[in-house]
C-alpha cells in the first residue's frame, strides 16, 4: 500500500471514530490527533498527543499546507464522515488565517469546491451544507479583493443547466450561501461583512431569486424530466428552501430580528419590480401550493407569506400595486372556497400568518377599494370563526387571526372614507367574531379536562397578548360585543348557582364546580381584556357605563366564589379562576385609577355594591387581596401574582396615599403578625413574604409626614413577636424549634420591610428601634445557629442592614452609630465564622445551602461596610480597636475554608467573594498588619482565576482588585526608592540594587512580592493572554491591570512579546510585532489618568487592528520563563 492509501485509510478510521466514538474519552483523543495533523495555526503547538508515533501523516508548516492536505484527503475518500470532518476543518482554517492566502491560493481553493461538489453531485445534505459554508465563509471574506469570488451567479449556472442532480446541488448551495452571507449579525469586522453582503444583493441576489422562481415554474409546468423517484421532491425543496432565503434577505443591512413580532415588511430592491410585475408570478405561487405535497407545499406557502408583505413603493403605480394586492385577495379567497391543503396543520398556520402579514403591509382602504372587498372579507369572516372552532386541529393559529381582525379594527379608526356598507359590515363582522371566540373558548373547557389538552389559561402571557387582540376587536362594536359577553356570562352564573346550592356527591361537585369555574376563568380574563383595552384619550359616558356593567358582573361572581370559600373553606378552589380576577383588577387599575378618568365607571357599581369612587374600589380590591393570603397559603404563584397586584397598587404617590385611607389597609398595617397571615405560615413562601413587607413599607411612608408614634405603631407587632419567645437568657433558649423557626420568620420580615427604605430619616427610625431593642438577639442567634442554615436569614437580613443604598447610612459627623454598627459586624462574621470553618461538609448537595451560603453572606456584609463609606475605619485602626482586626482576620480565614475549585464553582459564592475582593483591595487589606503566605498566594490565584470567568462582573472585580494591589505596590515601591535614594550617595548602587530587586519596601505584600517571584509575571502572562487571545467584551476592564502589571515587569514584559511574536506564522511576525508595539505608543509608564487611558485607547486599536485584517493570534503553548 502507498503512503497516500495509508494516509487516507488512518484518517478515514480517525473520522469514522470521531463521529461515531465508543467513549467521550475516545472522541477527545481522537479530536486532538486530527486537530493536531490539519492545525488551523490559532492554538498552540505542543507536543503530538499520545498515539501519533509512527503513523502517516502531512507534512504541513502553514496554512496553505493545511489545506493543501484536507484537500487530498476530500480528494481521495469518499466517506462522508471524512467529508464532514474536511470541510469543518477547512472552514475553520479560512476563518482564522484567510489573509494568509496568496491571490491564486484563494482562488484555486473556491474553484477545487465548486468542481468537487459538481463531480460529486451524490454528496449528503449535510456535507452539501458544509461545503456551501466554507465557499459563504470565502466569499464574505475575499469580496472585496478578489473580482472571482463575485461571480457566485455565474459559477452556480453550470449545476443548473446540467442533469437534475446538478441542479438539485447547485440550488442547495445557493441556498446555504444565501443564508450564511447575510446573518443576523457578524462576530467581527463587521462594517466590511455588511458592505459585502449589501453589493451581494445588488449583483448576485436577484438572478439567484429568477433562477428559483424559473425552477418553480417549470416544477408546475411538469417540464422538466425526472430520472430517479425522489428527484422531483429533492428538486421542489431545494426550490422552496432558496426562494424562501431571497425573500427572508435583511434588504435593509439592518438585521431585525423578527422573531418577537411577526408582522415585518420586506424592503424588496426596486430592481425586483419585473419579477413581482410579472403576470403569472403570484398564479404560479398559488398553482405551486395546489400542486406540491405537503409539507413543500407549507413552504410555499411561507414563501407567499414574505412575498405578501412587500413595501407598497415597490411597485411604479396603483395600477400594478392594485393587481398585486388583487391577485394575492383571490388567491386566499380560492383556498378557502377550496379548502386546498387546509387539512394539514402546517399549511393551516402558515395561511394564518399569510393573513396577517397582508393585512399588516396592505392599508385598509387600499382593500376596501378592490372589487368584492365585501364578500372577500365575510369569506374571511367565516373562515375565522371556522379557525376559532378548530382548536384542536391547529391550535396556535388564534393570534394570527385576532391579529388580523385587530388590525382591521384598528385601521378603521384612522380611514373615515371607507364608505358605509364597508363599517357596518366590518362592524356586524367583529361581533361575530367575538361571540364566536368566547363561545369557543367556553365550550372548550370540559374537552380540554376530560382529554387532557394543553390550557390556554396556563400559559397566561400568551393568552393575554391573544385575549389584547380580541378586546381591540370588541371595542369596534363595543356595546354590542359588551352584551354578547354578557349574555355568555349570565347562564353560566345561573348554573354556578345551582351548582352550589344543590350540591350532590363532593366529587361530582367538585368535578362539575371545576368546569364551571375554569369557564368563568376564560370570561373574567376576556372581560379584563375588554376594560383594560380603553383607549387613555378617550373620555366617553358610553364606555365607562358598559365598564361598569361588566366590572359588576365580575364582582358579583367574585361574591358568589367569597361565599363558596366561606363555607367549604380551601376545599373547592380553583386557581386559575382567581388569577383571572388579578388580572382584571391590573388592567381595571390601569384604565380607571388614574387622575384623569372620570367617575360615570361607578353609575352601575354604586347601585349594585354602593361602590361610588376609587377608594370604595380600592377598598374592594384589598379585600380580595387579604383572602387570597389567607385562602392560598400553600400556593406560590397566586401568592407572588396577588402581591405584585398589591405592589402596583401602592406605587405611586397618589395611589399609594388612597390605599391608606382604606380600613383593609390600616388594618393590615396594625395587625402583619405572621399567625394573623395564612400564607407567612408556609416555609415555601420566604421570597413572598420578602414583597409582602416591602409593600408594607412603602404604605407606611407613602405618608410624608410619619412620626414615630405612627412608626412604633406599626412595628409593634414585631416587638410582640419577640416577647412571645419568652426569656432568650441561654444558648439552648435560642435552639428551641419553635424560638429558631420565629426568629428566622422575623428576620426575614424585617429584610423585606428595609429593602426599599430610600431616605436617612426613615432608615433612622428603624435603626434607633432595632439597635436599641433588638440587636443583642440577633448577636446571639447567629452565635447559637451558625452551624444551622437557619443562619442564613439572619446574615441576609444583616447584609441589607448595612446597606448604604442611597446613602440611607449618612450619620451625623458626631454620631457613633456607623462605628456601632462595624463592632456587631465584626462580632457577626467572628462568632459565624469561628463556628463555621470547623465544619466539614461531604455531601457536594449541602456544601452551599449548609456552608458556602452564610460565608457568602459574610463576604457581603463586610464588602457592603468597606464600600458604604458611613464607617471611619482610621478611627478603628487608631484607636486599635480589635473589631477591625478581629472581623478582616476572620474573613481572610473564611477565604481559605474555600477551596478554590469550590469558589468558582457557585456563582453568588465567587460574586460576593470578588465584590469584598474589590473593597478590601481598595485600602483596608494593606492597613492589615500581617497576612500569612497561605492568605497571599490565595488571593493572587484568586485574581488570576477571576479574570478568566465568564461572569463579566467577577472579571471587572477581579480586575480591579488586580490594579488595585498592583497601584499600591508601585506607589511603595517609588516611596521607598525616594527613601534610598535620599539616602545613598553612590549612584551607581542604587541603579544595581534596582535592577536586582525592582519591589522596595517593608509591608507584607512587597515581602511576599520578593519571595514569590513567579506571582506577578503569572498574573501578567494571564491577563495578557486575554487580551490578545481572547474574543471578549472587557477590554477596558482587562486593559487597566494589564498596564499596571507591565509597569512592575517591564523586563518580563518584553519577554513576553518577544515569544508572542516568535509564535506567530513567519508571515505574520512583522505585522504583529509592530502591532504590539505600538500598544505603548504615547505611554510615559507614570499611574496617571492620562496614561492609564492611553494604554486602554492602544489596546482597543490592537484589537480593531486585528478584527479589521482578519488576524487570528496564534496563542502561546506555554509563557516565558520568569
Amino acid at each position: 500500500m502507498s503512503t497516500g492509501d495509508e494516509r487516507t485509510v488512518y484518517f478515514a478510521s480517525l473520522c469514522e471514530e470521531l463521529y461515531n466514538p465508543k467513549s467521550p474519552e475516545e472522541r477527545n483523543q481522537v479530536q486532538k490527533i486530527l486537530e493536531h495533523s490539519f492545525p488551523t495555526f490559532t492554538d498552540s503547538n505542543g507536543l503530538p498527543p499520545p498515539g501519533m508515533e509512527n503513523r502517516p501523516s502531512f507534512i504541513i508548516n502553514s496554512p496553505t499546507d493545511t489545506a493543501s492536505a484536507l484537500r487530498v484527503l476530500l480528494e481521495s475518500s469518499p466517506s462522508p464522515y471524512v467529508q464532514t470532518f474536511a470541510l469543518s476543518r477547512l472552514k475553520q482554517l479560512v476563518q482564522a488565517q484567510f489573509a494568509l492566502f496568496s491571490q491564486e491560493s484563494k482562488i484555486a481553493l473556491r474553484s477545487f469546491l465548486l468542481e468537487y461538489a459538481f463531480m460529486h453531485p451524490d454528496l449528503l445534505p449535510f456535507v452539501i451544507t458544509q461545503l456551501a459554508g466554507v465557499l459563504a465563509t470565502l466569499t464574505l471574506l475575499g469580496w472585496a479583493d478578489i473580482d472571482q469570488y463575485k461571480n457566485v451567479y455565474k459559477d452556480i449556472l453550470q449545476f443548473i443547466q446540467a442533469s437534475v442532480d446538478h441542479r438539485i446541488v447547485g440550488l442547495q448551495i445557493l441556498s446555504i450561501m444565501v443564508q450564511d452571507i447575510n446573518p443576523p449579525s457578524f462576530a467581527r469586522s463587521a462594517s466590511k461583512f455588511r458592505k459585502a453582503a449589501g453589493e451581494f444583493r445588488d449583483t448576485q441576489l436577484l438572478d439567484i431569486c429568477e433562477t428559483a422562481y424559473k425552477t418553480l415554474e417549470e416544477l408546475v409546468q411538469r417540464s422538466i424530466i425526472f430520472t430517479a423517484s425522489n428527484q422531483e421532491q429533492r428538486l421542489q425543496d431545494a426550490t422552496l428552501n432558496l426562494l424562501t432565503k431571497c425573500f427572508s434577505y435583511d434588504f435593509n443591512g439592518t438585521s431585525v430580528d423578527e422573531a418577537g413580532e411577526d408582522i415585518g415588511i420586506i424592503q424588496i430592491p426596486s430592481s425586483w419590480r419585473p419579477l413581482f410585475e410579472q403576470p403569472e408570478f403570484l398564479t404560479t405561487l398559488f398553482k405551486a401550493y395546489a400542486d406540491f405535497p405537503p409539507p413543500y407545499s407549507s413552504k410555499v406557502m411561507e414563501c407567499m407569506v414574505q412575498i405578501a408583505s412587500v413595501r407598497k413603493t415597490l411597485f411604479n403605480d396603483q395600477e400594478e400595486r392594485s393587481k398585486f394586492v388583487v391577485k394575492v385577495m383571490q388567491g386566499i379567497r380560492e383556498i378557502i372556497l377550496s379548502s386546498q391543503g387546509l387539512n394539514n396543520t402546517d399549511n393551516y398556520n402558515e395561511f394564518c400568518r399569510l393573513l396577517y402579514r397582508f393585512r399588516a403591509t396592505v392599508p385598509l382602504n387600499e382593500m376596501v377599494e378592490k372589487p368584492g372587498y365585501l364578500d372577500w372579507i365575510e369569506l374571511i369572516a367565516d373562515f375565522s370563526l371556522k379557525a376559532f372552532q378548530s382548536w384542536k386541529f391547529a391550535p396556535n393559529t388564534s393570534m394570527y387571526v385576532l391579529g388580523f381582525w385587530a388590525r382591521i379594527v384598528q385601521s378603521m379608526t384612522y380611514y373615515q372614507q371607507l364608505g358605509e356598507s364597508a363599517i357596518d359590515k366590518l362592524g356586524s363582522i367583529t361581533i361575530e367574531l367575538t361571540r364566536a371566540y368566547i363561545s369557543t373558548s367556553i365550550d372548550s373547557v370540559p374537552i380540554r379536562i376530560d382529554e387532557g389538552l394543553d390550557d390556554p389559561l396556563e400559559n397566561e402571557e400568551s393568552m393575554i397578548e391573544t385575549l389584547n387582540m380580541l378586546g381591540q376587536i370588541a371595542h369596534c362594536k363595543y356595546e354590542a360585543s359588551s352584551t354578547v359577553l354578557v349574555n355568555l356570562f349570565d347562564p353560566i352564573t345561573i348554573e354556578y348557582q345551582n351548582l352550589i346550592t344543590q350540591a350532590s356527591t363532593p366529587e361530582n361537585f367538585r368535578e362539575a364546580l371545576e368546569i364551571v369555574e375554569t369557564k368563568f376563568a376564560w370570561l373574567v380574563y376576556i372581560m379584563a381584556s375588554f376594560v383594560g383595552n380603553r383607549s387613555a384619550f378617550l373620555n366617553s359616558d358610553d364606555l365607562d357605563r358598559i365598564d361598569s356593567e361588566i366590572t359588576t358582573k365580575v364582582l358579583q361572581l367574585m361574591d358568589v366564589q367569597q361565599s363558596l370559600q366561606n363555607q367549604h373553606g380551601t376545599t373547592f378552589m380553583n386557581e386559575k379562576l382567581d388569577l383571572a380576577f388579578i388580572y382584571f383588577f391590573q388592567q381595571f387599575k390601569k384604565s380607571y385609577m388614574s387622575e384623569s378618568n372620570g367617575r360615570d365607571i361607578y353609575t352601575k357599581l354604586s347601585k349594585v355594591f354602593g361602590i361610588s369612587d376609587q377608594v370604595m374600589m380600592l377598598d374592594v380590591i384589598m379585600r380580595k387581596i387579604v383572602s387570597n393570603l389567607q385562602y392560598w397559603a400553600n400556593n406560590e404563584q397566586l401568592i407572588r401574582r396577588t402581591l405584585e397586584l398589591f405592589n402596583e397598587l401602592a406605587t405611586g404617590y397618589g395611589a399609594s396615599k388612597n390605599l391608606r385611607k382604606i380600613d383593609t389597609t390600616r388594618l393590615i398595617l396594625q395587625n402583619h403578625m405572621a399567625s394573623q397571615i395564612a400564607f407567612c405560615q408556609n416555609e415555601k413562601q420566604s421570597d413572598n413574604r420578602i414583597l409582602y413587607f416591602q409593600v408594607l413599607c412603602k404604605l407606611l411612608f407613602a405618608d410624608d409626614n410619619v412620626d414615630e408614634r405612627t412608626f412604633y405603631e406599626f412595628i409593634k407587632p414585631f416587638d410582640i413577636r419577640i416577647s412571645n419567645l419568652g426569656p432568650l437568657d441561654s444558648v439552648e433558649a435560642f435552639r428551641q424549634e419553635n424560638t429558631r423557626r420565629a426568629l428566622r420568620d422575623i428576620f426575614t420580615d424585617m429584610r423585606g420591610f428595609i429593602s426599599p427604605m430610600q431616605t436617612r430619616r426613615h432608615f433612622i427610625l428603624f435603626f434607633d428601634w432595632f439597635y436599641s431593642e433588638h440587636s443583642s438577639i440577633l448577636l446571639r442567634a447567629v452565635e447559637a445557629w451558625s452551624c444551622d442554615p437557619i443562619v442564613n436569614s439572619l446574615l441576609s437580613f444583616y447584609a441589607e442592614f448595612v446597606h448604604n443604598k442611597s446613602q440611607r447610612l449618612g450619620f451625623e459627623v458626631s454620631s457613633a452609630n456607623g462605628i456601632l454598627m462595624f463592632r456587631d459586624a465584626s462580632q457577626i462574621i467572628c462568632s459565624f465564622g469561628s463556628q463555621i470553618i470547623k465544619q466539614q461538609i461531604v455531601d457536594d448537595n449541602q456544601k452551599y445551602e449548609y456552608k458556602y451560603k452564610g460565608i457568602s453572606q459574610c463576604f457581603t456584609i463586610m464588602s457592603r461596610c468597606l464600600g458604604g463609606r458611613y464607617i471611619n475605619f482610621g478611627v478603628l485602626w487608631l484607636y486599635q480597636d480589635k473589631a477591625i482586626n478581629e472581623a478582616l482576620e476572620m474573613i481572610i480565614q473564611l477565604m481559605l475554608d474555600v477551596p478554590m475549585d469550590d469558589l468558582l464553582s457557585f456563582p453568588k459564592l465567587a460574586l460576593s467573594f470578588f465584590y469584598l475582593l474589590d473593597e478590601l483591595s481598595r485600602e483596608q487589606l494593606m492597613a492589615i498588619p500581617h497576612v500569612s503566605p497561605e492568605a497571599f498566594l490565595y488571593i493572587m490565584q484568586a485574581c488570576e482565576q477571576g479574570v478568566e470567568s465568564i461572569d463579566s462582573l467577577i472579571r471587572a472585580h477581579a480586575c480591579t482588585s488586580i490594579l488595585n494591589i498592583c497601584s499600591f505596590v508601585i506607589k511603595e515601591t517609588e516611596k521607598a526608592e525616594r527613601e534610598t535614594s535620599s539616602n545613598t550617595v553612590d549612584p551607581t548602587s542604587r541603579r544595581r540594587s534596582s535592577v536586582v530587586s525592582p519591589i522596595h519596601g517593608n509591608h507584607w505584600l512587597m515581602t511576599y512580592f520578593r519571595q514569590f517571584p513567579q506571582t506577578l509575571p503569572s498574573l501578567l502572562s494571564n491577563v495578557f493572554n486575554l487580551v490578545l487571545f481572547d474574543d471578549n467584551s472587557d477590554q477596558w476592564s482587562l486593559s487597566r491591570p494589564l498596564y499596571a502589571l507591565m509597569l512592575l515587569q517591564r523586563d518580563y514584559t518584553v519577554k513576553y512579546i518577544n515569544a508572542v511574536i516568535e509564535q506567530q506564522l513567519p508571515e505574520r511576525r512583522t505585522f504583529v510585532a509592530t502591532s504590539l508595539n505600538n500598544l505603548l505608543d504615547g505611554v510615559s509608564w507614570t499611574l496617571s489618568v492620562k496614561d492609564k487611558e492611553r494604554f486602554t485607547q492602544n489596546v482597543s486599536s490592537f484589537r480593531r487592528l486585528l478584527n479589521l485584517n482578519s488576524v487570528t493570534l496564534v496563542p502561546l503553548a506555554t509563557p516565558p520563563p520568569y
